[in-house]
């Protein structure tokens, strides 16, 4: 531990202390790699909706962890009609955040460096909203089996994506349309 401080000082001294980013950049290093202690983020306050598994708050990209929503532009059938399932599920997002502050907590980084988190705004949990709404599929890959149950119920209810006929977002992002 002792040699951890020494190291977090040395660095602070030699790289300066007057960039904030950098030293909360540092910081976090040296926790999570010479502490092995994840370092747990939160994020919060207003959020613009990207789609319907990724937010911008706060001007930092984040991905709802274990949760996989249509991509823009992806159809969906119902009965002999094609709806656009991507842009809908982009507007349940906006409609469960509403007005509200967003707050996410950090649960990985993924390939593209946003942050993967789980998300809440007025007091629900937006990535389990989405799947029980029907506007997602719990992403097993990455963590979803923390909404298999959510899942179920949309699939019962017939809600959303479970209405009619899909492809998986995942597979329909390999050109499995």
């Amino acid at each position: 531990m002792w040699l951890a401080a020494v190291l977090t000082v040395g660095a602070l001294f030699a790289f300066g202390d007057d960039n904030p980013a950098f030293r909360r950049l540092f910081l976090d290093v040296v926790s999570e790699v010479m502490l092995n202690q994840p370092v747990t983020k939160i994020l919060g306050g207003g959020a613009r909706i990207i789609d319907g598994d990724t937010l911008d708050v706060d001007g930092k990209r984040v991905r709802l962890h274990g949760i996989d929503a249509p991509e823009s532009g992806q159809t969906c059938r119902r009965r002999l009609r094609i709806w656009d399932c991507g842009a809908e599920a982009t507007r349940a997002l906006e409609r469960l955040i509403g007005i509200s502050a967003v707050t996410c907590e950090k649960r990985a980084t993924d390939r593209y460096g946003r942050m993967v988190g789980t998300c809440h705004a007025g007091g629900r949990n937006l990535n389990a909203r989405m799947v029980r709404q029907g506007y997602a599929v719990a992403y097993y890959q990455y963590g979803g089996r923390a909404y298999a149950a959510d899942e179920a119920i949309a699939r019962a209810r017939r809600a959303g994506i479970w209405s009619g006929r899909f492809v998986t977002p995942a597979d329909w992002r390999k050109g499995k349309r």
